[in-house]
């Protein structure tokens, strides 16, 4: 299959399953208990409509539901969203009518794709090295200890680590590194390093693993049994295989590392979309949930695309299906 018959292919799928899942979300957030009216979201002024006038106050959730649809049937209310949302057209959140919700993701979207790719980056920098040295260093001490440190950052989530760190450079250390707010270099230090430490672990494991399997293979003993160099049999022959293989774990760890930025940037009080997402679900902001839900299932698709492109660019004889 070509190149343009495989993307059109996905493309399609993708926007199938995207609907799919816009269609799932905004059903379980009309199912989900409460509302956006109650006493917290509405504001001191709508409370004290709702006391004093009633009736004013009725008129205006009414006039409320109309503007945002919600007085449809709910099958119509899913096909809007849904709609709208494929074709990027958001509007308003219910919590800030006046500004267009296109306008908060210009602001929020490229920090959290700062954050998940710069995380990816320090991870690989950091992973690959690693896993070669272990691999070459098989059932030594030196093995030994990267492989369990590499366990230790999987095992540990990335807010757990966050936390960790606030009370480290915010108790113990203050003044070190910035444990909060975003704008400068400094400020993303620990965000990145919260999200890298278990993407590190995975990385260095599997190159560990797919680099002692491919050294077993007989083309790279025939390499070494014609005088070739090691550190040539290494880089370019076993080091290229091994870093094919990679790349099917890295579509997977960054769909792991956008999910994971939405609690490291509101434990950072970092003004991406986690923050957006951690407003909008608790008070049932049904537009700016439902787009957040939306790019995020889009980066992690988008992703998983690119990672089978890349892997048929590093290995022509893997066919795209």
């Amino acid at each position: 299959m070509g190149v343009a018959k495989f993307l059109g292919k996905r493309l399609v799928a993708l926007v199938v399953t995207i609907a799919v899942v816009l269609a799932v979300a905004y059903l379980l957030m009309y199912a989900a208990p409460g509302s956006f009216f109650n006493s917290t979201n509405i504001g001191a002024s709508l409370g004290q409509l709702r006391l004093q006038n009633p009736e004013l106050y009725r008129q205006y959730v009414q006039q409320f539901e109309s503007r945002y649809g919600l007085d449809q049937p709910l099958w119509a209310q899913t096909l809007k969203y849904v709609w709208h949302s494929l074709t990027f057209d958001f509007g308003t959140s219910f919590a800030n009518p006046s500004v267009p919700i296109m306008h908060q993701l210009r602001s929020a979207f490229p920090i959290s794709a700062i954050l998940a790719i710069g995380s990816i980056v320090l991870s690989i920098v950091i992973g690959i090295p690693l896993g070669v040295v272990a691999a070459l260093k098989r059932n030594t001490w030196l093995d030994s200890t990267l492989t369990t440190l590499s366990v230790a950052g999987q095992a540990i989530p990335s807010y757990v680590l966050a936390v960790l760190m606030v009370l480290l450079f915010g108790v113990a250390m203050p003044g070190v590194v910035p444990i909060n707010g975003w704008g400068t270099a400094g400020e993303a230090i620990l965000p990145i390093v919260a999200l890298s430490a278990g993407n590190v672990g995975v990385i260095t494991r599997y190159m560990r693993g797919s680099l002692i399997e491919v050294l077993r293979q007989e083309y790279v003993r025939t390499a070494e049994a014609k005088g070739v160099p090691r550190f040539k049999v290494i880089t370019r022959h076993a080091m290229r295989n091994s870093l094919t293989a990679l790349i099917t774990v890295v579509g997977p760890t960054f769909a792991f590392t956008v999910v994971s930025t939405v609690w490291v940037e509101q434990i950072f009080s970092i003004p991406g979309m986690g923050n957006l997402m951690g407003s909008a679900f608790p008070t049932k902001d049904v537009p700016l949930s439902i787009t957040s839900i939306y790019i995020l299932s889009l980066m992690v698709m988008g992703m998983n695309l690119v990672v089978d492109v890349l892997y048929r660019a590093f290995d022509p004889r893997v066919a795209l299906e």
